[in-house]
């Protein structure tokens, strides 16, 4: 009876699958560039008050050059992405400056 059972779950599961239509998702729509330009000017800034304290994380700079690199390439919600990443890490460095006091 288990037996009869998997495979009836194996068989429906199956077919669920292979009729199951897939969705073609809609290009992202990339925000302005004026928005990236933003987000990496202030990650510079957020790194350059670590850096003056010696706190600078290891990834931020190059997060930063990869923000520069994908708004060059037209991906600005990409380059937005990695210099609010950039900026947390210099804040979470300022923070840990301001905790080794």
């Amino acid at each position: 009876m288990k037996k009869v059972a998997l495979i009836a779950s194996l068989v429906l599961l199956g077919s669920a699958c292979t009729t199951t239509p897939t969705q073609t998702s809609a290009p992202e729509v990339q925000a302005p560039p004026a928005e990236s330009a933003k987000a990496i000017a202030s990650a510079e800034a957020a790194r350059s008050k670590v850096d003056a304290v010696g706190f600078e994380w290891r990834d931020t700079a190059a997060l930063i050059d990869e923000a520069k690199k994908a708004e060059a390439a037209g991906e600005t919600n990409k380059a937005i992405k990695l210099a609010k990443q950039a900026q947390r890490e210099s804040e979470n460095g300022l923070k840990q400056y301001e905790a080794s006091k």
